[in-house]
């Protein structure tokens, strides 16, 4: 059998051989090619996996015999949920990229197309090594995104984004060599590590969970280490705050979900860790209604269901945990699809401050049914993928934390009543004077159907992700 799980990573990095060959007009053609090839890739490990099981699309080749370092790919539950999410969130975002990016055409789709392989590797690597690699390469290529292609402000957000990333991953990368050196194996293999977990020493333990948590508050983001991706998000390209939201954040949500499958000590401070994530979800939510620009305020809905997500994975209940991880894979469909839309708003009116924009419904009755579905999405409406992370994460976490675990709701209760007044004003208001500047492109409208049908596929068929 080919080795898939290599392929998958592989073909959006070769796709930058025939790139640099052909002409600059044929740039966004072979990133949009290299995108369906990768999803296509991606469904076929799903219906392998299946049909013969995970472990049949193991792939290992010895790089450094040494250090026990090798180039191994391995697909596990959680992997397979995010590489589906990764997938799809790229390729909507390479079927909409020529509308937003209208310059250097062939360096940004360059970046894009390593982002994307880094990405799924990150998800679908089997040892420590290549995880780390995969992770640092995909945070430089998003900060290039937003430093080549943001907005005024871009030098300052994406500088803020890169200093907050450099020290995410040194924390990381001490953890993991911590993690190497106490363990009785002495490899990176993630399989091998959590076998012999049980043989690491307790001090050990501890200075791993504050590295690897330290790290992972930062790259969802939990508050206070938050500050970041408001100003990211709100100076990226649309598609940059499109793959940042709906993928990159996801690191720190798989990360955690790492760290207490290879660190047994990290199960005795479960309780406080959720006290802090239920707070940062309850915050943000707040923190949403004061929001007069429509990327920020979807910039603060991502840290209220991040928190859902990190609630759910501490809890140590299997429920909860498929649930955030399903709630990770809802989640990066429907804020890439909010994203979408704020980005398409800017272009057409020149703004993304929502008083400014007003009658949208008037002119494009389409993009605005697309908003309000996607504040459905979001909120976990039935038939929606978010409904399945929502109710597992909630009735997982249950069983943990009692009534606790109830208070998110609340956020997400907030988090829909400012999406429905922002749908109020901006594409139903009385159109006042606001006009637009341009068109939504048919391109727009695809990757936007795109998302939706993802969303709704896998919110009524969960079972082709869920055991």
């Amino acid at each position: 059998m080919l080795p898939l799980l290599p392929l998958i990573v592989i073909v959006p990095l070769a796709a930058i051989i025939p790139m640099l060959l052909l002409e600059k007009r044929h740039a966004h053609a072979v990133s949009l090619a290299a995108s369906v090839a990768s999803f296509i890739l991606v469904v076929a490990a799903v219906y392998i996996s299946h049909s013969y099981g995970m472990s049949s699309l193991s792939f290992s080749a010895l790089y450094i015999k040494e250090l026990g370092i090798g180039l191994e790919f391995d697909l596990t539950d959680a992997g397979l949920i995010l590489a589906v999410m990764t997938s799809i969130v790229f390729l909507a975002s390479s079927v909409v990229g020529k509308y937003f990016i209208g310059e250097r055409e062939r360096i940004y789709n360059l970046i894009f197309l390593v982002a994307e392989g880094s990405s799924l590797g990150v998800f679908l690597s089997g040892n420590l090594f290549l995880f780390y690699v995969f992770w640092e390469i995909s945070e430089v290529m998003m900060f290039f995104i937003i430093f080549l292609y943001g907005g005024f402000n871009r030098r300052y957000a994406s500088l803020k984004f890169i200093l907050y990333s450099i020290v995410s991953s040194l924390l990381l990368l001490v953890a993991i060599m911590l993690l190497y050196t106490s363990s009785v194996v002495h490899t990176f293999n993630i399989a091998d590590l959590r076998t012999y977990s049980f043989g690491l020493p307790i001090g050990a333990q501890f200075m791993l969970v504050a590295l690897f948590l330290g790290s992972f508050l930062i790259k969802m983001p939990v508050f206070p280490l938050h500050t970041w991706l408001p100003d990211a998000h709100t100076e990226a390209p649309t598609t940059g705050s499109m793959i940042l939201a709906g993928v990159l954040l996801k690191f720190g949500g798989y990360g955690l979900f790492l760290m207490f499958v290879l660190v047994p000590l990290a199960h005795n401070y479960a309780f406080y860790m959720a006290l802090l994530f239920i707070f940062s979800s309850t915050y943000a939510a707040i923190v949403t209604l004061r929001q007069t620009n429509i990327k920020r305020m979807i910039a603060y809905t991502s840290i209220t269901d991040m928190g859902i997500v990190a609630m759910g994975i501490v809890s140590g209940n299997p429920l909860a945990i498929s649930g955030s991880l399903y709630l990770m894979l809802a989640h990066g469909i429907a804020v890439s699809l909010l994203f979408l839309i704020a980005g398409t708003l800017d272009e057409l009116y020149g703004t993304m401050e929502i008083k400014k924009i007003s009658g949208v419904v008037r002119h494009f009755p389409g993009l605005t049914y697309l908003f309000i579905m996607a504040s459905f999405m979001l909120i976990g409406l039935p038939l929606t993928s978010g409904f399945v992370g929502d109710i597992l994460v909630f009735i997982g976490s249950f069983s943990s934390f009692r009534l606790v675990s109830l208070l998110p709701i609340l956020g997400i209760i907030v988090v829909g009543a400012t999406l429905f007044w922002v749908s109020e004003i901006t594409f139903f208001g009385a159109s006042r004077t606001t006009e637009p500047y341009n068109v939504v492109e048919r391109e727009v409208m695809v990757g936007a159907l795109i998302l939706v049908a993802a969303s709704v596929v896998l919110g009524v068929l969960p079972f082709l992700l869920l055991g």
